[in-house]
């Protein structure tokens, strides 16, 4: 990891096939659009952002001591609900204002690569001289220049109506459901609040299918990890969970989504069972507390929940950085269904939904938690839900059911009585 990324032809993509800077400045979208990347210095070394455009790369060198604490004491001023405009400011003219002379005002778009301690940070949240870099600027989050490369030169077009599958308001693990890994995943859930039930997500689920022409939405014991795990799920362009997860900082195997238990699974999906999924989604939307955190590994950026889904085959993933509430997080939801059915790319659409909130006179506490990562260029055809049939969503639903059913069979045969 570091300047080798960006700045010869050392930096490798998914697929293990060098990439250069010169493919990824080529691979950008258009003009408006920068990436940069953040390698944090070693052994008293300054941290360094390399800036890659289509007309080029440029590096500069950061006069940033102790970014991690500035950066941690940020985040938990901002989760606490507390005023966090001076480290907000410090932090921008610290990470950002320094490479203003290499952004343009043409650049409207960021896809920022941030390293340690930078990727806990609500970049949309930090201050530029004249306001909230929310207010200026798009931005999204790779785990790497040669990922976000590659995500980009696989975006799909699509021919066939969207189709959506949405879980909510799942029907929890309870202690019956017993089992070493489940017993241990109910631990670590006991000890950040439990898994109480999130009634209002039933309702999210279903706001968010009614903006696709085909979806589905499953709630209760129907939203289970058996389903998650055993249907056919490469047909759905976008899929929503709105649910509890546990996402641990320190292992990896105390990170998991929590979902229904059922048909032999205890409702407790960990990374190593998302990765194993076959997708085929422009989006993920994990409307869940934390789920943009993880593990950070240098060079692989965040292990937790969002770089297994990549790993499945989504191109990109909405998530979120601290605890969120079901009432704020419903509305952000829909003003960002809303603005990607206008046709905005997703950090943009992102982006509409959050400055809908600061008019609404809502802190940064609310809607800095959330974030896009991967390809944050992708665009959806989604429809807004007027004139949309009421039957459309169960018998798309009955449909999926049917289908998963016939994947259930075939495993078992598979795998034998």
């Amino acid at each position: 990891r570091g300047a080798p990324h960006v700045a010869a032809d050392t930096g490798h993509g998914p697929g293990g096939a060098p990439v250069s800077a010169a493919e990824i400045a080529g691979a950008l979208p258009d003009d408006r659009t920068a990436l940069l990347e953040y390698v944090g210095g070693t052994s008293g070394a300054p941290t360094t952002v390399f800036v890659v455009r289509r007309s080029g790369v440029t590096s500069v060198a950061l006069d940033a001591d102790s970014l991690t604490e500035r950066a941690r004491r940020f985040v938990s001023l901002l989760e606490a609900g507390r005023d966090a405009s001076g480290m907000a400011r410090a932090l921008g003219a610290a990470l950002l204002d320094p490479i203003a002379d290499a952004l343009d005002d043409g650049v409207t778009r960021l896809v920022i690569v941030p390293d340690g301690a930078l990727h806990a940070i609500p970049w949309d949240a930090l201050r530029l001289r004249d306001g909230f870099v929310v207010e200026k600027l798009a931005v999204g989050i790779a785990p790497s220049a040669a990922v976000a490369t590659e995500l980009w030169r696989r975006r799909a077009v699509r021919a066939a109506p969207v189709r959506l599958l949405a879980f909510g308001d799942p029907a929890f693990p309870a202690e019956r459901d017993a089992g070493a890994a489940a017993d241990a995943y109910r631990s670590a859930f006991e000890s950040t609040g439990g898994l109480p039930r999130l009634r209002a997500s039933g309702g999210e689920a279903k706001l968010v299918a009614r903006y696709a022409p085909r979806s589905a939405v499953l709630v209760r014991e129907a939203a289970s990890a058996s389903f998650l795990k055993r249907a056919a799920l490469d047909s759905f362009q976008v899929i929503h969970f709105a649910t509890h997860a546990l996402v641990d900082e320190q292992s990896v195997a105390r990170t998991a989504l929590a979902l229904a238990p059922g048909d032999g699974e205890s409702g407790f999906v960990g990374p190593g069972d998302l990765a194993a999924l076959e997708l085929d989604a422009d989006l993920v939307v994990l409307s869940a507390c934390r789920t943009a955190g993880g593990v950070v590994l240098s060079g692989e950026g965040v292990q937790g929940l969002t770089a297994p889904f990549l790993e499945a085959g989504a191109r990109s993933v909405v998530a979120t950085q601290w605890q969120i509430a079901d009432q704020t997080t419903t509305r952000i939801v829909e003003r960002f269904y809303d603005a990607l059915a206008r046709g905005l790319p997703l950090s943009e659409a992102l982006r509409e939904a959050k400055l809908d909130a600061m008019r609404r006179g809502r802190p940064p506490r609310e809607w800095a938690a959330f974030t896009v990562v991967g390809d944050p260029f992708v665009t959806i055809p989604l429809r807004h839900p007027a004139g949309r049939p009421w039957w459309a969503a169960g018998a798309v639903a009955l449909l999926v059911l049917v289908a998963a059913s016939a994947g259930v069979r075939r495993a078992r045969r598979r795998l034998g009585p």
